[in-house]
């Protein structure tokens, strides 16, 4: 079995739906759960054995919601109405955070995508939508995380002495600060990282509306811990690119 995830549509197709689904908000945690938290939550045999799980812990979603489920799965919510989300019980609102979501669920996304697709006049079809939605949740996170990640850390660890740790953020920390790791010396945060591949820096819109999004978190993360956060970008074998980026990390532990 492929260790990575590969995408099953063209790459250029699937590219022109970036700016819809960050529009949408269908990345939002409230309609895919905090997903990093729930691939970190235990070692996995294969990708396919994550994805099933994905699923299964959707299903267990919607029974535990029971009578609820319609509300909670209004995922639209997450860009039309904040405001009804946070007035939702915690055990309600605990249910989007931390459990997956069925493939009908995905296939809901899917819909929405490919209604907002359709009025762009994009040539773009629903079972191709939901490859997107499904790539982006589930294959994404799994190359990102698993893959990217753990073999960037690897790299970076082999190049810091052991009393410099890095520890892997819960899913509410990644979302509100786009803080992947916390880098500690001797047991004191010195700093934050995120870690993104080399196209994260391209010129389309939607990277530079996501660039400077993350710049308010990392402003935010800074302000509230009194650390920087620096991006890694490397390659899914932990290949760091942007070398430059080690000399910053060094003088902040210093």
């Amino acid at each position: 079995m492929s260790k990575e995830f590969t995408l099953q549509i063209d790459a250029n197709l699937f590219r022109s739906t970036n700016g819809a689904w960050n529009y949408l908000m269908l990345n939002d945690p409230w309609s895919v759960g905090y997903v990093t938290t729930l691939i970190e939550a235990q070692q996995w045999t294969s990708k396919e054995e994550w994805e099933q799980y994905y699923y299964e812990s959707g299903e267990h979603r919607k029974q535990l919601a029971g009578e609820h489920y319609k509300e909670i799965e209004n995922f639209k919510l997450a860009r039309t109405n904040k405001n009804a989300i946070y007035s939702l019980p915690w055990n309600l609102k605990n249910l989007n955070f931390q459990y997956g979501r069925t493939k009908d669920d995905l296939m809901r996304r899917a819909e929405v995508l490919f209604s907002f697709m359709q009025r762009q006049g994009s040539p773009i079809t629903l079972e191709q939508c939901y490859e997107c939605v499904r790539y982006r949740t589930i294959c994404e996170t799994w190359n990102g995380v698993i893959i990217r990640e753990n073999n960037t850390i690897k790299v970076l660890q082999s190049m810091f002495p052991n009393t410099v740790s890095f520890k892997k953020t819960d899913g509410e920390i990644d979302h509100q600060y786009a803080v992947d790791y916390e880098v500690y010396l001797n047991g004191i945060l010195k700093f934050g990282i995120q870690i993104k591949p080399k196209s994260y820096f391209g010129k389309a819109p939607y990277l530079e509306k996501a660039r400077y999004a993350n710049e308010q978190k990392f402003a935010a993360y800074h302000e509230r811990y009194g650390v920087p956060v620096y991006i890694v970008t490397s390659k899914t074998n932990g290949e760091i690119q942007n070398s430059e980026i080690l000399t910053l990390m060094q003088k902040a532990l210093n």
